[in-house]
């Protein structure tokens, strides 16, 4: 017996394959190993500096590893998906299709990468991070480290998704922060080069901090327009994004990391006290402002009171509410007024 569609109808389209929450979960980890190689080869580089001359070191080699890793195991998902008869992008599943861009764009990178350290040498200071060749293994690695988020947010899940959905896509969006935190190393407002904590000591690097704050709240407030954040999320992204960037540029500091877990812990707070969400704009529109606030107001007001700072109360107290009212600008950017129906068409 045979089915005759209808006169000028079409077959459906396949349902979109969706990659499963276990499955997000080991790219995220494999990314996760990438990110950690990446911060451990800015350590090498902010240690050894010009005395490192060859591309063949143990730090290249742990990213390199990660990445190749994380390639084959997107290279698998595509061959399942293929097994079953998907073909094209749709061998992918839903959200995997910027992973498999930032395959080739990340080995490009690297084979360039090898080839402008033999010609050129190797790169220091802001150099290094500036490259073309580093910017392509940056592009690729975000690429990589955006797929669970994407996969997660697609997800066709109320917004308070189950904790399956919603913490690979906290966990990738970490990896995505510090990827970026990593390329602004040398604007980061939080912490300073080896010579300790005393970084915010004129009025020009004040916009350090505010670039950072920018950098901090974005993630959060993104993730709000899809997730209700499970409690510790944010303590999450700022202790581990902190963590790490301490590692690379102040080993041994502890203050830091541990002002950016307490901020984290209150910014979770705050979260189960104003509920902010698309539906709710002014919370978000609240917490937006309160986020920044918790962070740069006892880290400004701290080290002015330690005497790391000759900021005047009115310049950190300032910068801090400044930052918050960044925060308030991006989560209208995340979730805009609406639009009248006269400009909806």
């Amino acid at each position: 017996m045979t089915t005759t569609l209808p006169s000028g109808s079409r077959p459906a389209p396949p349902a979109a394959r969706r990659a499963t929450p276990l499955q997000n979960l080991v790219t995220t980890g494999l990314t996760w190993w990438l990110t950690a190689g990446i911060f451990v080869d800015g350590w090498a580089h902010n240690r050894y500096g010009e005395s490192l001359e060859t591309f063949f070191t143990p730090w290249h080699a742990l990213f390199y590893s990660g990445f190749l890793a994380a390639a084959a195991w997107v290279v698998w998902l595509a061959w399942t998906g293929w097994r079953s008869g998907q073909r094209g992008p749709a061998a992918l599943p839903e959200g995997y299709a910027l992973a498999a861009l930032g395959i080739p764009v990340f080995a490009l990178g690297g084979l360039g990468d090898l080839t402008w350290h033999t010609v050129f040498g190797i790169e220091v200071g802001i150099e290094a991070l500036l490259s073309p060749t580093h910017l392509l293994l940056f592009a690729g690695a975000a690429c990589l480290a955006s797929a669970p988020l994407v996969s997660a947010w697609r997800t066709p899940t109320p917004r308070a998704a189950p904790a399956g959905v919603a913490w690979p896509a906290v966990f990738a969006m970490t990896s995505l922060l510090s990827l970026v935190s990593f390329m602004h190393m040398y604007l980061w407002g939080l912490l300073a080069a080896p010579q300790g904590l005393g970084y915010v000591q004129t009025r020009g690097e004040l916009g350090s901090i505010l670039l950072t704050a920018l950098i901090l709240a974005a993630p959060v407030l993104l993730l709000l327009r899809r997730f209700r954040l499970p409690f510790g999320a944010v303590t999450l992204m700022y202790g581990l994004n902190t963590g790490l960037m301490t590692l690379m540029l102040v080993p041994g500091e502890w203050r830091v990391p541990a002002l950016l877990l307490a901020s984290g812990l209150v910014a979770d707070a705050l979260l189960l006290l104003l509920n902010p969400s698309p539906a709710r704009p002014w919370a978000l529109r609240a917490f937006a402002f309160l986020l920044p606030l918790v962070v740069w107001g006892p880290y400004l007001g701290g080290l002015t009171g330690l005497g790391l700072s000759n900021l005047s109360l009115e310049l950190w107290l300032g910068v801090a509410v400044m930052a918050g009212l960044g925060g308030v600008a991006l989560s209208a950017l995340v979730v805009p007024p609406p639009l009248p129906p006269e400009a909806a068409t």
